[in-house]
């Protein structure tokens, strides 16, 4: 993999409350993303970028509540419009890449999302479900992606709603395009049409001008047999030259500002963006409890501190992350932070934790999931895990997690609780007894020196 500047997942980015901050870091993915599509030592990739993903996390055990905003449309709809901005670019005639939102409409759950349908009446259509991708299109995104589930009984695949609306309403007039399987899963999931052709041209017909999936046989059938015309592929083509166009791909490089970006050094080891992901980083760190005004730690008198637990010494990409060129961990950004004056002890074993945090002035213990699981496809390892294709069957905390914190807390009172989560976690022992208690996200390379310099 080609290492890429890494910030936290997309509900820490929602917790810095930040627009701009948002739209800087697009913009530093944007120009990334145009530098390893143009650059001759890499040639990878595309500029058409599948993010941001404009789903409403309405419910905590969704399995991909880390990859959207939160639950709330107008502020789901507010960050997807700043990080189109940021990855789109702000030249007048081209985009430094192109935004695709996902996952259009009402996708918040994993478990049968294939197959399930999401029903509601019109007004929950507009003023929830779709507030988000509304705004994205006004905002500029010109290309989103259909969801797996149907809406009121029809697959999104071939819901009206994509021309009716998006299209015709909203002037989205780019790339509308299915997930990847979609086209195949409208005969083997949802049952809605019985031939491959039939499937094909109820798709193009809707709007979709790009498929994630193997449809060529099923097209040129739909022709063969006069089940669709070549003039309506023709129409719906457009959308992906328009957005093809505004990427200047279809006119000389010398025309287009952004196909300069290519020479030079790897922008993900500039200093400037090492600095903003430390500083993105900090801010989307949450203060969740500091009783007795225990944070912040003050390091010209601390002479010792515990860093334990399992999420103390890593730092976890998820499903969707790029590979970072460096990475500190909770327990290398408080050595940073501190120095060799005061002594630092790590364990993620947890009789040693608890041995460590009696010796030591301050525990500080870090939990909380593995983004991935710790699994393979569908395969998690606690009921309170969850990732795509995987909802949460709980949202407490794994119980050896919560014994941890209990046996560090009676061994010493000053424990500071890191909980490192993609999701919300129901942590009611420890609210109601850890003085003092954080959250971050996964993902980011800055996380430790950023966790460091909150506490």
């Amino acid at each position: 993999p080609v290492p890429t500047t890494i910030f936290p997942q997309a509900i820490g980015l929602a917790e810095t409350w930040d627009p701009a901050l948002l739209q800087k870091a697009a913009a530093i993915e944007g120009h990334e993303t145009r530098y390893l599509f143009q650059s001759e030592k890499y040639h990878k990739g595309g500029l058409v970028v599948r993010a941001p993903n404009a789903d409403l996390g309405r419910d905590p055990r969704w399995g991909r509540t880390e990859e959207c905003y939160g639950e709330d449309a107008f502020f789901n709809g507010t960050m997807a419009v700043a990080y189109i901005k940021g990855l789109q670019g702000n030249d007048p005639k081209y985009w430094l890449t192109s935004a695709l939102m996902k996952h259009f409409l009402a996708n918040s759950n994993e478990r049968s999302r294939d197959s399930s349908s999401s029903d509601f009446d019109e007004r929950l259509w507009r003023e929830y479900y779709s507030v988000p991708f509304r705004m994205g299109v006004l905002g500029g995104s010109r290309a989103y992606m259909a969801s797996y589930n149907s809406v009121n009984g029809i697959p999104q695949a071939v819901n009206p709603s994509l021309k009716n609306i998006t299209v015709k309403e909203w002037g989205q007039n780019g790339i509308i395009c299915t997930d990847g399987g979609a086209y195949k899963m409208l005969l083997t999931a949802h049952h809605y049409f019985k031939t491959p052709e039939e499937a094909a041209a109820a798709c193009i017909k809707a709007g979709i001008n790009q498929f994630l999936d193997n449809y060529l046989l099923g097209v040129k059938t739909a022709l063969e047999k006069r089940l669709l015309k070549e003039a309506e592929i023709d129409q719906v083509l457009r959308g992906v030259f328009r957005v093809m166009i505004k990427l200047g791909q279809l006119d000389p490089a010398e025309m287009v500002a952004y196909s300069k970006i290519k020479d030079g050094p790897e922008p993900w080891l500039s200093a400037e963006n090492k600095a903003f992901a430390r500083l993105i980083t900090q801010k989307s760190v949450v203060l969740l409890k500091n009783d007795k005004q225990l944070l912040p730690l003050n390091k010209s008198t601390l002479k010792s501190i515990a860093v334990v637990g399992p999420r103390s010494a890593e730092v976890l990409q998820d499903w969707y992350s790029g590979s970072p060129s460096y990475s500190v961990s909770p327990l290398e950004g408080i050595k940073n932070k501190l120095g060799a004056n005061v002594t630092v002890m790590n364990t993620t074993n947890d009789d040693l934790a608890v041995s460590m945090a009696k010796s030591a002035e301050v525990a500080l213990v870090c939990i909380g999931n593995h983004p991935t699981g710790n699994g393979g496809w569908k395969q998690v390892s606690s009921p309170s895990e969850g990732k795509e294709a995987v909802d949460r069957e709980e949202i407490s905390l794994d119980s050896t997690q919560e014994k941890l914190i209990q046996k560090v807390y009676a061994a010493n009172p000053k424990t500071i609780v890191v909980l490192i989560s993609s999701f919300p976690y129901a942590i009611n022992w420890a609210q109601a007894n850890i003085p003092a208690i954080l959250h971050i996200t996964h993902c980011s390379q800055e996380l430790g020196n950023a966790l460091a310099d909150a506490v």
